[in-house]
């Protein structure tokens, strides 16, 4: 008789349990998705953080507004509260993803954390809450937590390579030209793509793409070489008296489809220099 009143309460208790978390009301909420880098230059960045807005209820919400706060290195560096003329609408069960971004300017960002343009990397911290409401105007404030590392970026640096002529003649030349790639980061990324132009004494000589796969590590550099023949009656004599008495004119242009830690980037470039034009002897 008392094992069957134990059983009894354990059961009953076990159903109250059950009954509680049934009874709770569904809460929407805010999910970290991905994070990654856009637009990356010398003078700074955006790093935007792309959020799941999650509707577990059974009625549709929309999203009135939201605020937050973002703390680069345990220093405020701004709060913000932003109203929406437009209500973003999730359905009922329904799910959709937004972008939060936070620009990061350099001119902004450097006075604000003393210190961060000496670093390599730096964290930045998002805190805040997403206001709801219902069909009825009721409210309701998902909170928000996330971070993310991010580098202090310093551009990437490009110049023509000296020019290598195995053999040079009034009427044309055989040659190995290149472009430098320097990287003066504290990150290493791979490149997915390079294309370019490449200019002597103004006259346009090459043109195409390469160096897919090779990682450039912190602070490392790489040339993209290619060797040339060259037709001086085609692309005219200016050329031939550049690569005679150097050092010569030269342009590289073009753009770099880099892999980061922080996503896929496309870097532009256009540089002009002097180069060094290194003759062969037979």
């Amino acid at each position: 008789m008392k094992k069957f009143i134990v059983r009894a309460a354990v059961l009953g208790l076990l159903a109250a349990v059950s009954a509680g978390f049934a009874g709770q009301k569904a809460e929407p909420e805010v999910i970290l998705k991905d994070k990654r880098i856009v637009d990356p230059s010398p003078s700074g960045f955006t790093l935007i953080f792309q959020l799941i807005l999650r509707n577990p209820t059974a009625a549709p919400l929309v999203l009135a507004r939201y605020d937050y706060k973002v703390v680069i290195d345990e220093t405020n560096y701004f709060d913000l509260q932003v109203d929406l003329n437009e209500p973003l609408r999730i359905e009922a069960q329904g799910e959709t993803v937004i972008a939060l971004p936070v620009k990061l300017n350099y001119e902004n960002l450097f006075p604000v954390v003393p210190g961060l343009k000496e670093k390599d990397l730096a964290f930045c911290y998002v805190t805040g809450g997403m206001t709801f409401r219902d069909e009825r105007r009721r409210e309701k404030r998902a909170l928000m937590a996330f971070s993310s590392d991010f580098p202090i970026y310093r551009g990437l640096e490009f110049e023509p390579a000296p020019v290598e002529a195995k053999s040079l003649t009034i009427g044309g030349a055989e040659i190995v030209a290149g472009i430098v790639l320097r990287n003066p980061n504290g990150f290493s990324f791979t490149i997915d793509r390079w294309t370019y132009t490449l200019e002597l004494v103004g006259r346009p000589v090459a043109e195409g793409s390469g160096g897919e796969g090779i990682k450039i590590v912190a602070r490392g550099e790489s040339t993209l070489s290619f060797p040339l023949t060259l037709d001086f009656f085609e692309i005219g004599r200016p050329v031939y008296d550049g690569l005679l008495q150097p050092p010569t004119d030269a342009r590289a242009s073009g753009e770099v489809e880099i892999t980061t830690p922080w996503g896929p980037w496309r870097i532009p470039f256009d540089r002009s220099a002097k180069v060094a034009v290194r003759k062969h002897r037979p």
